[in-house]
């Protein structure tokens, strides 16, 4: 366990109850705890406590959820990610099944004491694009106990209306090649990723992503060729 650098507190604590319970531990006592496994594992801009590099199981990372607001725009979404249950995958893509061994590694962090209200409420806005809640148990040794359980995770179900579908590889590259949105360019968000999970482990770069990389370098260059 690695704890991590002092981050900046930009948000107010929230000294009064919610109104409504939201579902998550710390309601009752418990640290809150989140797992990042797209631009959370580098964009943390919410205040934490400790971090920990670990990986869930029976989940693959893909870029299937379209990014109206921050990789994107409305008439020209990006591609960011989500994570697909592996069977859910197998039903979409049965020419290219998920390995049932493979994990998805990821950043998990715990939430400044105090802060946890507002930070959830600020995670809800920021992943406002068709994400949804639920909870994954990270671990960092096979065959060893969660080091975390109950952690929190946004994810874009494919019953969402900014999910993708099925898309082949080169599909999903193309447009992360050439979209652009607020928060910046889509194949930085990619990039950056990749280059995270390089620095924090030398196997958590799925060849998912690794091939996908490879391609948008690929029509990035053939894009300045033509030019």
């Amino acid at each position: 366990m690695t704890v991590s650098e002092a981050v900046p507190a930009k948000l107010e604590p929230i000294v009064t109850a919610p109104a409504a319970a939201i579902n998550t531990p710390w309601e009752s006592g418990q640290p809150l705890w989140v797992f990042g496994y797209g631009s959370i594992i580098y964009r943390v801009d919410f205040p934490i406590e400790d971090q920990i590099f670990g990986y869930i199981h029976s989940r693959k990372r893909a870029f299937l959820q379209k990014s109206h607001d921050h990789r994107g725009t409305p008439d020209q979404p990006g591609r960011v990610c989500t994570l697909v249950p592996h069977a859910e995958w197998d039903s979409m893509f049965p020419l290219d099944p998920a390995d049932p061994h493979a994990v998805c590694w990821g950043m998990a962090y715990k939430v400044q004491s105090g802060m946890e209200q507002q930070v959830k409420q600020h995670l809800d806005f920021r992943e406002k694009d068709g994400y949804t809640e639920d909870f994954v148990d990270v671990y960092v040794e096979q065959g060893a106990l969660p080091v975390v359980r109950r952690v929190l995770v946004y994810v874009g179900v494919s019953s969402n209306p900014s999910f993708a579908g099925p898309s082949t590889l080169d599909e999903t590259a193309r447009v992360i090649a050439r979209a652009e949105g607020p928060s910046g360019t889509n194949r930085e968000y990619l990039f950056k990723l990749c280059d995270s999970l390089r620095k924090h482990h030398p196997s958590a770069l799925d060849p998912y992503l690794a091939k996908l990389e490879t391609l948008v370098r690929e029509y990035i260059a053939s894009d300045k060729h033509v030019l």
